[in-house]
């Protein structure tokens, strides 16, 4: 039997040893991106997006029960629930996990239901928390000069990023958010209350005496006892429109690119907000958005037609159909020096093999590279006016 296991956890180490020798195990799924393409006891880690691919008979659940029910439902939205297969837990580490959980004392209770409840009002604070540190983490990676004005371009609809890097390191946090779908009715002062709650639990070093509140119009945030906005929100403000007297030393996005119109204008706009020296960041999802799992798809359009029937809805699907290398030299056109290409996804080659027979011509000559990256990191950088 021919089986996907969902969870590279530590679960899933007792799994693979434990699974009878008629189960022979494809692939590894899991939702932690930095796996993807990584392998545990010679088994690749995957994207969930990915096990349609490998075609199992049966997926098991490889990770703690209080996980279980959001799998499943992550795998009816992508049709694979009927291939759900209950397997008996891990008793050890079921027990294990349940002391950790009663030794904190408030997870998986009220504070882990506020949390999944906001995942569908205003995004799920884990994530934007992780995200912060990814920012930081790749900040780190690569350069180390000091940066103190930061701009998050494409918020979506929570300021869980800038609240907790603000309460962690300082600095002036500004936010955009082009959409006013988007925006939302924004729980401020529930996902501070949180945040600040997750920060005193995992010991994370923070400035635990600062209090965020915001002030009467509700777009700018302080921390009291300062006198200077430290962070800045501006919802319904497409980047174009945006203004501001001074520059920043770092710009970032996290999937939004691919969905922008005139990528060629938000790259000459982000040029403009940086300081000589200052750094970008851009995550840039390639797959198209109506199908994760079927990633290529929209390149069967040709570009005339994609930007008819689907250029202003640019915020749910893609606004380009631009692939790795038509990113790469627009970003090298408008004066910014690569640093950094980390590709952190790839489509499977038998797929682009299938789909290839149906592109449009405009796209029949891409390279291999550019059908075959699905996800990238750009790190760049604006040279100073010594260089």
């Amino acid at each position: 039997m021919k089986v996907v296991l969902f969870g590279a956890g530590e679960v899933c180490d007792s799994f693979i040893k434990r699974l009878p020798k008629r189960f022979s195990i494809l692939a590894i799924a899991d939702n932690n991106e930095s796996l993807h393409g990584k392998w545990k006891s010679g088994i690749p880690i995957i994207s969930p997006n990915e096990i349609y691919i490998y075609k199992p008979d049966f997926i098991i659940l490889s990770c703690i029960s209080r996980h279980f029910s959001t799998i499943i439902d992550q795998l009816t939205k992508l049709g694979l629930a009927d291939l759900y297969f209950p397997f008996p837990c891990d008793h050890e580490s079921e027990m294990r996990d349940q002391r950790s959980q009663e030794e904190k004392g408030i997870i998986g209770r009220r504070l882990v239901n506020e949390i999944r409840g906001s995942t569908t009002q205003s995004g799920s604070v884990f994530y934007h928390i992780s995200l912060a540190d990814n920012f930081k983490k790749t900040q780190n990676k690569y350069f180390s000069k000091p940066s103190n004005r930061f701009l998050h371009i494409g918020s979506g609809h929570s300021l869980g990023v800038e609240i907790y890097s603000l309460l962690r390191w300082g600095g002036e946090w500004s936010a955009i958010e082009p959409f006013p779908r988007l925006r939302g009715e924004y729980p401020f002062d529930s996902h501070v209350l949180m945040i600040q709650e997750l920060i005193s639990l995992f010991n994370v070093p923070c400035d635990e005496t600062a209090d965020i509140v915001f002030n009467g119009n509700g777009e700018k945030l302080f921390l009291d006892k300062k006198v200077s906005p430290l962070l800045n929100y501006f919802p319904n403000v497409k980047l174009e429109d945006f203004h501001d007297s001074e520059t920043y030393d770092i710009c970032y996005s996290c999937a939004v690119m691919e969905h922008v119109v005139d990528v060629e204008s938000f790259v000459v706009k982000t040029y403009q907000l940086l300081s000589p020296g200052g750094f970008a960041f851009h995550w840039i999802d390639l797959r198209d958005h109506r199908d994760f799992s079927r990633p290529l798809d929209f390149l069967t359009i040709g570009k005339s037609e994609w930007c008819e029937y689907y250029g202003d809805a640019g915020h749910f699907l893609h606004g380009n159909q631009l692939r790795y290398n038509d990113y790469r030299q627009i970003f090298l056109q408008h004066g910014f020096r690569i640093v950094a290409e980390d590709v952190y996804m790839k489509n499977d080659k038998e797929y682009i093999q299938e789909v290839s027979f149906d592109f449009a011509d405009e796209y029949r000559l891409l390279t291999w590279e550019d059908f075959e990256v699905a996800g990238v990191l750009f790190v760049l950088e604006k040279p100073s006016h010594d260089s």
